[in-house]
């Protein structure tokens, strides 16, 4: 069994791109391609490239999750069907998606999806709050 490397450094795992390829069944290139369009730089260790997993989740989930513009992927029979295109779907993340995807709340609701200790969610949730009533309106 060929299993993707990984690595972590207390801060999250990097996961060899071998990890899209094989979940996606996609090639390299288009692996590559994959980051680039969801903003997420690569880490290129001795030959192998690697990429933040729980950055890549979170990115996921902000796509996915119901009310979302919806995403045409590279290397997708869909990206070039113009009608998803006028309806709004995204070929490439947006400034609104990352800022959402770094924001305290949707790590809360991941953490309570996933089942987690609800003292953390609370945590995230007031951490959210708390800063969204320090910024000036």
């Amino acid at each position: 069994m060929n299993l993707p490397k990984t690595f972590d450094f207390g801060s999250g795992e990097l996961v060899e791109l071998k990890h899209l390829e094989t979940t996606f069944g996609i090639t390299r290139l288009v692996a590559l391609k994959y980051l680039k369009v969801l903003h997420i730089q690569p880490l290129y260790i001795n030959k192998d490239v690697f990429f933040s997993l729980p950055t890549f989740n979170r990115i996921m989930y902000v796509l996915s999750r119901p009310g979302s513009p919806g995403f045409l992927f590279p290397g997708s029979k869909a990206k070039t069907n113009k009608r998803l295109r006028d309806k709004g779907f995204l070929i490439e993340v947006n400034d609104d998606i990352l800022a959402e995807a770094n924001s305290p709340r949707v790590l809360a609701e991941m953490s309570a999806a996933s089942g987690r200790d609800t003292s953390m969610v609370k945590k995230l949730i007031s951490a959210d709050n708390a800063q969204s009533r320090k910024e000036p309106k």
